[in-house]
């Protein structure tokens, strides 16, 4: 399903909904408390809004925590060699000058 372009290396297609989701593409655009747990308001760049919650799948990682000014993903890639390389993301809510949103 995830075919891989020979250049870029972004995916060509990605399924449908959250699992089609590219740590790396996401905007936080907000984060709501709800009774049942936090959710995340995220967008892809086609600007398509989704609603995130800990433990979700995404294309190439998984929410991990999502508290009051941040999200942490747990990202799955692989390095220059393709071994396998696991790192956490963190994309904040009102970021500090210089970091990406």
């Amino acid at each position: 399903m995830g075919k891989e372009r020979s250049g870029g290396g972004s995916p060509e297609r990605l399924p449908p909904g959250k699992a089609g989701l590219v740590v790396s593409t996401l905007r936080l655009d907000g984060i709501v408390r709800a009774p049942n747990g936090m959710i995340a308001v995220v967008s892809n760049p086609q600007q398509r809004v989704y609603f995130l919650r800990d433990g979700d799948q995404l294309y190439d990682g998984r929410v991990e925590r999502i508290t009051m000014d941040a999200v942490s993903f747990n990202e799955t890639g692989k390095d220059a060699f393709g071994k396998p390389v696991d790192r956490t993301v963190t994309k904040r809510l009102y970021p500090s000058p210089g970091e990406q949103r």
